[in-house]
């Protein structure tokens, strides 16, 4: 991958919404055994958990493969920048659909919030069918399709309407359940029989995140409704940056705490599986 600086957007995600993430991420990448001698982090995104495999595993080789170049020199750039070895990365732009990886070539893959992305999941699971090796394991943690609260949301809704602030809200909740989010642990279970996976363990995780009234504010002000702000004039901007801080202020801890249930596993290649599927 070329070198080219890191796009505002990704830093922002970096910044805002990675952390929110990535307790559970950690958590699915800790499943993975035995030590693995080459890893795959698909769709990794900012590269969070291909650096925490590389701190976990310091022999490891790692591929990060994500759709977004952007992402990527986000990624390459914390590498950089926290000393490791440039010569144990390979970063992959990249459809996770089309792994250009040879077949039997990766000991384990790992997944944080991305199976719920893809058009077509089953592709996406024969890809990493096909690059892990006989045994290799897969481990991937995503949403379960339930409706996320936070209670500081509707204090930004209602400022917004107090303002005069017109926005098109693409849903009322945090978060709702998208098309592709798996619905149950029994989905995940036989989407992942179906794709020919061995030893499938298939959970329940937490996604638990706490902001504070400040960080909330920056969180929504510079990612969530980073486009929002940016299109209001100066004034209008800090009467809401203004309006949003007192509102925000009063409201206890619990109102800033995001919880919700996600689906986790892991996952092998049989051993014996033909190395040419």
């Amino acid at each position: 991958m070329s070198t080219r600086p890191p796009d505002p957007d990704s830093l922002r995600y970096a910044r805002h919404w990675e952390p929110v993430l990535a307790g559970p991420a950690r958590r699915a990448l800790a499943r993975i055994t035995p030590v693995p001698g080459t890893f795959l982090d698909l769709g990794a995104g900012t590269g969070s958990l291909a650096l925490a495999a590389a701190a976990r595993w310091p022999a490891a080789s790692i591929f990060a493969l994500d759709a977004s170049a952007g992402m990527l020199s986000v990624a390459r750039q914390r590498a950089a920048d926290e000393g490791h070895d440039p010569e144990r990365f390979t970063w992959l732009p990249a459809d996770a659909a089309d792994i250009p990886l040879d077949a039997s070539s990766v000991d384990a893959v790992a997944s944080s919030f991305v199976l719920q992305l893809p058009d077509d999941r089953r592709a996406v699971l024969a890809e990493v069918r096909r690059v892990l090796r006989p045994g290799g394991v897969f481990a991937f943690v995503t949403w379960l399709a339930e409706e996320l609260e936070l209670p500081a949301e509707k204090r930004f809704l209602d400022v917004l309407e107090a303002l005069g602030i017109e926005e098109e809200a693409e849903e009322e909740g945090f978060r709702n359940p998208r098309p592709r989010d798996f619905h149950s642990l029994e989905q995940a279970r036989d989407e992942l029989a179906a794709a020919g996976f061995a030893g499938i363990e298939v959970g329940l995780d937490e996604l638990r995140h706490a902001w504070t009234a400040d960080s909330y504010l920056a969180y929504k002000e510079h990612y969530d409704e980073h486009e929002l702000f940016e299109s209001l004039d100066a004034a209008v901007r800090e009467r809401l940056r203004s309006e949003l801080a007192q509102r925000l202020a009063p409201l206890p801890a619990a109102a800033f705490e995001l919880r919700g249930p996600l689906v986790t596993a892991v996952v092998r290649r049989p051993l014996g599986d033909d190395a040419r599927r």
